[in-house]
C-alpha cells in the first residue's frame, strides 16, 4: 500500500470517526430520538471539511448509509418535500 492510499485511508478512518461523534452529539432524551435537522447541519460541514480534505463525497455518503441509514432516509424525504413545495 503506497502512502497516498495509507493517508486516504486514515482520512477516511478519520471522517468515520467523526460521523460517530456527529450522531452521538445528535442523540436526545437518552439516546432514543435523534435531532436530525441538528444532525443535518453538522454532515453538511462534514462534507465540506472531507472535500477540502480531498475525500469524495461519495464516500461520506456511503458511511453514513452504513452507520444511520434513517438520516439518509431524512435528507431523501426532505428534497421531495422541498420539490413538491415548489
Amino acid at each position: 500500500m503506497s502512502k497516498t492510499e495509507k493517508f486516504k485511508a486514515t482520512l477516511i478512518d478519520h471522517y468515520r470517526a467523526e460521523i460517530d461523534t456527529v450522531i452521538l452529539e445528535s442523540e436526545q432524551v437518552y439516546r432514543s430520538v435523534i435531532d436530525y435537522e441538528a444532525l443535518d447541519q453538522k454532515i453538511e460541514h462534514l462534507i465540506l471539511c472531507a472535500k477540502l480534505d480531498g475525500v469524495d463525497e461519495k464516500e461520506i455518503w456511503d458511511i453514513l448509509h452504513y452507520r444511520i441509514p434513517s438520516y439518509v432516509n431524512f435528507i431523501n424525504y426532505k428534497k421531495v418535500a422541498c420539490k413538491k413545495a415548489a
